[in-house]
């Protein structure tokens, strides 16, 4: 079987920042929520947290994000976050879009 080369395949990819020290799976979804797609999240804990006034994460929701950054494909962080009851799963929703954002503006800063 001959593998085709795309002469600019990953051009897209090279266009947003992305930070060396997250893991390839993180990376992607580093990259889909630069671009509004919050894929580990519903739609409605999305709008319902949109409400919500950001607060600092306890103790219990910072190690459930390690375990969360340790998981091996989308389908068991997504599985694992469906789990918490829906209270939870806005106050994680709300500490990931603040995380993103700060390695977003921590990218960007190293680029200029």
């Amino acid at each position: 079987m001959k593998t085709t080369v795309v002469p600019y395949e990953g051009i897209l990819t090279e266009q947003y920042a992305q930070p060396e020290f997250l893991p390839p799976l993180w990376r992607i979804i580093f990259q889909e929520a630069m671009r509004g797609n919050h894929m580990l999240f519903s739609k409605s804990i999305q709008s319902e947290a949109a409400l919500l006034k950001p607060e600092a994460a306890n103790d219990e929701l910072i190690e459930f994000c390690v375990h969360l950054f340790a998981a091996s494909d989308l389908r068991t962080i997504k599985s694992m976050i469906h789990l918490l009851p829906r209270e939870e799963q806005k106050q994680l929703y709300c500490v990931y879009v603040q995380q993103m954002q700060s390695i977003r503006d921590e990218a960007k800063r190293l680029m200029h």
